[in-house]
């Protein structure tokens, strides 16, 4: 079944249609998200906009879907990854073709997060 268009912005990178809404998340004290998706729905990741102002640490976005590209480890439900810092306020179509291409880049290091975004111990 393919992505719902309704409401949803359409960008194009590296040849692959995706797409993006911005949504609050009130089960998070309703921090505002960016949800990013491809056409197949094997690549789903959200960012939460504004954590570089907020929060004064590194940022990180969860992993939902299937397909993010580095990550070789068998895994169950969402994984949270730092990411670079971007200029993330307001959500724009240049953020999200950050997120795009950065989670597409062979090159990134993978440091997996929990979720208030501390550094998960190396010996779990």
């Amino acid at each position: 079944m393919g992505v719902s268009k309704k409401n949803r912005r359409k960008i194009i990178r590296q040849g692959k249609v995706f797409y993006w809404y911005v949504n609050p998340d009130y089960d998070d004290a309703g921090k505002i998200n960016v949800h990013v998706l491809s056409e197949d729905k094997k690549f789903i990741v959200a960012y939460e906009v504004g954590q570089v102002r907020r929060m004064g640490k590194s940022p990180y976005l969860v992993v939902m879907g299937r397909e993010f590209t580095g990550y070789r480890l068998q895994r169950t439900g969402y994984i949270r990854v730092r990411t670079p810092v971007w200029d993330d306020f307001p959500a724009t179509p240049l953020l999200v073709g950050k997120i795009i291409e950065w989670c597409d880049s062979e090159k990134k290091e993978i440091v997996l997060v929990d979720w208030k975004g501390e550094l998960i111990s190396d010996d779990l």
